[in-house]
């Protein structure tokens, strides 16, 4: 008889700013679920974006889990123990290895000359320079490695059905800035910690499924369709979702009252998932 196995979910934050109310109902839902369903808490400081990320940002994570009362069983216990054993700068090789390893098992993947602002210039999510049948490799000219998703491929998440031709196209595997990108590496690292079940915001349902996908294309375990679960997201004050690139310079003020509304709210998602 095959043993069980272990339930794992993760806490993911990026340090690109302070946390604001949204990511802390984020945490405390994650934190509902495992206790629900019997799962280990991962936790993941997501320091891809290494330009944004600041000291300062790393200490707010670790101030504002405390003061929500969440522990985890996996991962950095300390702002010293992140930077010295956890950081994603650390991997910087390993991802590169990892990359090169899903390149020789024939994923099309092809080094992309064009820019942001010329596909959005077109309207496209598909490279607009035929860059796929250039033999040009990516080196000094500090071109973008893209990965091809299937014209017409479907994957179907959270109730929906995602195209993924049409939604992510020629999505960016390795950037030009020589970084690898964040669909990349959260697909590496959820395989590597052995995350069966994810918690994350409406919006990140077309990122979800594009993750379901890679996995299976690039021969790594991932976390199954139906283990996801995508929660509405905390607005402001006018709807708009709220941001860490909106520049709010102020961290979340830790008061009791601050720590009751964001428990309520939490409570009132876990309710309608």
């Amino acid at each position: 008889m095959q043993p069980a196995m272990t339930r794992r979910t993760r806490l993911a934050p990026t340090p690109s700013g302070y946390l604001h109310p949204g990511n802390c109902v984020n945490f405390l839902l994650v934190q509902e679920r495992a206790q629900r369903i019997g799962a280990q808490i991962v936790l993941r400081i997501d320091d891809l974006d290494f330009v944004r990320s600041r000291p300062e940002y790393v200490e707010d994570i670790f101030r504002t889990l405390e003061w929500l009362g969440i522990t985890w069983d996996i991962g950095p216990q300390s702002v010293h123990e992140f930077h010295t054993r956890y950081s994603m700068a650390l991997r910087h090789e390993y991802y590169r290895e990892r990359f090169a390893q899903m390149s020789r098992m024939g994923l099309p993947i092809f080094a992309c000359c064009c820019s942001r602002a010329e596909l959005q210039a077109h309207d496209s999510v598909r490279c607009v320079r035929g860059c796929a049948q250039s033999t040009a490799r990516a080196g000094a000219d500090e071109r973008a490695m893209r990965l091809q998703t299937p014209q017409g491929g479907l994957v179907s998440v959270g109730g929906q059905t995602i195209d993924l031709g049409r939604v992510h196209g020629d999505v960016i595997m390795w950037r030009r800035d020589d970084l690898p990108s964040y669909h990349l590496a959260n697909v590496i690292e959820d395989h590597d910690l052995g995350i069966t079940d994810i918690v994350r915001g409406i919006d990140l349902l077309e990122s979800s499924a594009l993750h379901i996908w890679l996995a299976q294309a690039a021969g790594l375990s991932g976390v199954r369709a139906d283990s996801y679960v995508h929660h509405e997201l905390v607005t402001g004050v006018s709807g708009e979702k709220l941001s860490k690139s909106q520049g709010q310079a102020s961290p979340l003020e830790h008061s009791s009252a601050n720590r009751r509304w964001i428990h309520q709210l939490a409570r009132g998602l876990a309710q309608n998932p």
